[in-house]
């Protein structure tokens, strides 16, 4: 049985992305090509594809692409990669339980100013002022 070859277009339509992602992610060497063809076009494997929709969804989960690099690094099953794996994990969880704090205090004020705007007691609409105490709040 043959083994998938993919173009570069091929590839990116395979993995849901624009061929200007997976030239940028190629440029940063998170991908390489795993040969060229006669004409010279870069040709990729199944392989390739799973590697870009990994670093399609550790990206979307928020993930630099150095810390997908990191985690791409080949893997000799160390204890050491896993724990260095498990402080990017960490991290990663510290900045979005911060983004979910920053988010509920956000919702709070919305509510708040939304209800007060539809009783239509208040002279003028405040949401802007509230919006700016909050964001003040949010850098002490």
């Amino acid at each position: 049985m043959l083994e998938a070859r993919y173009n570069i277009g091929q590839l990116a339509k395979a993995a849901e992305l624009p061929t200007t992602t997976v030239r940028f992610y190629e440029r940063k060497r998170l991908i390489v090509p795993v040969g060229r063809t006669i004409s010279n076009y870069r040709w990729y494997d199944q392989s390739s594809l799973e590697r870009l929709r990994f670093i399609k969804l550790a990206h979307s989960g928020g993930f630099s692409l150095n810390d997908i690099r990191s985690m791409l690094e080949p893997t000799d099953g160390s204890s050491v990669q896993c724990r260095r794996v498990a402080e990017l994990i960490a991290h990663r969880l510290d900045k979005v339980k911060t983004q979910i704090n920053e988010l509920r205090r956000l919702e709070k004020v919305l509510r708040r100013e939304l209800a007060l705007c539809r009783t239509g007691k208040s002279p003028r609409c405040a949401v802007v002022d509230e919006l700016r105490i909050a964001a003040r709040q949010s850098r002490d």
